[in-house]
């Protein structure tokens, strides 16, 4: 910049290029202050250059642009008196920031110039055409937008990736998602430690000491970065793209990186300890056997307990004041009893842990459901199929041979519009063909769903079968488990357990859910021959009540 002598001797150049703007000729800005500078020879002044680099039109807020602020700030205090631009779209596509600038230019009775001429703004001629020229700058601006929209949406349609980079375990190849198989086994190994239990801060260690980089960020991983990538349907094979203006939806299919089974899992584990994070306090160090099956049947919040050893108080409780402390700031009642969810008394923990197990062991001890000679047809007849691993690969084949038909067909659809546009087809074949493969797409999404229950349902026979093998034949030795044993044991058979507080009798009712309907079941004999059968199972119901009576909390 030269060293400017006085406002009627400078002109001022702003300069400014979009993401699409750069891709035309001429509008770089190496260009737009070349022309400037020439324009301030032509005229024998010196110049001042305002360089906004590269701002899209959609940052039309005159605050959201420093130069542009700047540049009016000084054309307000009357030191611009000659203002260059590009065009008078570099200044603003949006009319009301036009009109903003034009009413400016005008009282300060400054010169416009651009590269097809000037304009005296005080002029009523050139004041109109600078008007017009504004509004064809604005509906330009809203009709690419339009395009640049519909265009992506059609680029989805057809399987192609909306913009922006891919998640951690892809990169793009022909606008569509591939799979780095360097990155994919490290997504198989987070998702394969969620499911065993670890937590993100385990998974990042374990990034972490095999030198595995994020992508964005070369470096250590966060546990917001390792949290944000659990979120990602992509690896199980599919996502959801929103259109911003419409709210269209559409389901895009993807190279998978983990099978469904996984994933399912992953979420199920993620959510359990979401659920129980506010439980993660100093009292981890003690081991309770039935607080992760708990929940208070008044407020629905999962049940908290409490070991203090040197008060001898051992209690399980409904954490409602002390979330009320977290998220309010306190409680309206904070030592009154008998107010909150209702849960008014904590419940002791021995006594509580002895009447459940003696409850469930009772209940495996007498059910005909997990009876050695009954339990593998039971489990074919109540429809809990057990796959062998070759099963399992074949239904996950099928899923991925589904998700290419499905993004095929997408491409076809896309680009049967794409020739609707350029009138290479007419309507009635259009809409003809465009229904039969919105059908089919119908078709392959319902098929695809069923195999994705499917495979789903494979993960909770084969946890069942589990159980089965570690605890189904050892009744009478149940007693002789280590305590996490007999919280596994407890897992396998029990969903959840509902408490509620009965104020009148002072006393808790606990409603066990449980995971098959083995309460009251049984087995009815048939007549010998028939269907090669000689009995079957009576399924009883999956719900037991119990009655905690009054008893001190402390223990």
């Amino acid at each position: 910049m030269t060293g400017a002598t006085s406002a009627d001797k400078t002109l001022h150049i702003y300069t400014r290029v979009s993401t699409v703007a750069q891709a035309e000729q001429g509008t770089s800005l190496e260009s737009q202050h070349d022309l400037g500078v020439k324009k301030a020879k032509e005229l024998g002044f010196d110049f001042k250059v305002w360089n906004e680099g590269g701002r899209s039109s959609h940052h039309e807020n005159i605050a959201d642009r420093p130069e542009l602020n700047a540049l009016y700030v000084a054309m307000k205090a009357g030191q611009v008196k000659h203002l260059w631009v590009y065009d008078q779209s570099r200044l603003s596509r949006n009319d009301q920031v036009a009109s903003v600038f034009r009413y400016e230019c005008n009282k300060q009775g400054v010169t416009l110039y651009t590269k097809d001429g000037q304009f005296d703004l005080s002029s009523p001629q050139d004041k109109f055409l600078k008007q017009l020229l504004d509004a064809v700058a604005e509906f330009d601006n809203v009709t690419r937008a339009e395009r640049t929209r519909l265009g992506k949406l059609n680029r989805v349609r057809s399987g192609s990736w909306h913009g922006g980079p891919p998640p951690y375990g892809y990169k793009l190849d022909d606008r569509k998602l591939v799979v780095v198989e360097e990155e994919a086994k490290w997504v198989r190994r987070i998702f394969q430690e969620v499911v065993k239990g670890g937590a993100a801060t385990h998974i990042k260690q374990v990034l972490d000491s095999n030198g595995v980089s994020p992508r964005r960020k070369k470096g250590l991983w966060t546990i917001g970065s390792i949290n944000a990538l659990l979120k990602n349907t992509h690896y199980s094979g599919h996502y959801i793209y929103t259109d911003s203006k419409s709210g269209q939806t559409i389901e895009v299919q993807c190279p998978s990186i983990i099978d469904q089974t996984t994933w399912n899992a992953a979420q199920h584990k993620r959510s359990s300890e979401v659920l129980r994070n506010s439980q993660k306090n100093a009292t981890v160090k003690n081991f309770y056997l039935l607080r992760d099956f708990m929940y208070c049947a008044h407020c629905g919040r999962p049940i908290s307990g409490r070991i203090i050893k040197a008060r001898t108080e051992s209690s399980y409780y409904c954490p409602n004041k002390e979330r009320d402390w977290v998220e309010k700031g306190g409680s309206d009642t904070p030592w009154k009893r008998g107010t909150g969810c209702g849960f008014a008394r904590a419940m002791n923990i021995p006594q509580t842990d002895k009447l459940v197990w003696e409850l469930v062991t009772s209940l495996h001890a007498k059910s005909s459901t997990l009876k050695e000679e009954v339990k593998n047809r039971l489990l074919k007849e109540s429809g809990i199929k057990i796959r062998t691993d070759a099963e399992i690969r074949a239904l996950q084949a099928k899923i991925r041979r589904l998700q290419k038909s499905y993004g095929s067909m997408s491409e076809t659809l896309g680009n049967l519009e794409a020739n609707k546009l350029i009138g290479k087809i007419n309507d009635v074949s259009y809409d003809t063909t465009v229904q039969r493969i919105r059908d089919e797409l119908g078709n392959i999404e319902t098929e695809l769903a069923s195999a994705r229950l499917e495979l789903a349902g494979t993960a909770e026979s084969r946890k069942w079968v589990n159980w089965l093998k570690a605890f189904g034949d050892e009744v009478e030795k149940l007693d002789a488990l280590t305590d996490e044993q007999k919280k596994e044991y407890i897992g396998g058979l029990v969903k959840r357990i509902d408490v509620r507080y009965d104020s009148k009798n002072r006393e808790h009712h606990l409603t066990l859910t449980m995971s098959l309907p083995i309460v009251d079941d049984g087995i009815k004999k048939l007549r010998s021959g028939r269907q090669g059968r000689e009995y079957e199972v009576i399924p009883g119901t999956d719900k037991v009540a119990l009655v905690s009576k009054k008893k001190d909390g402390r223990g």
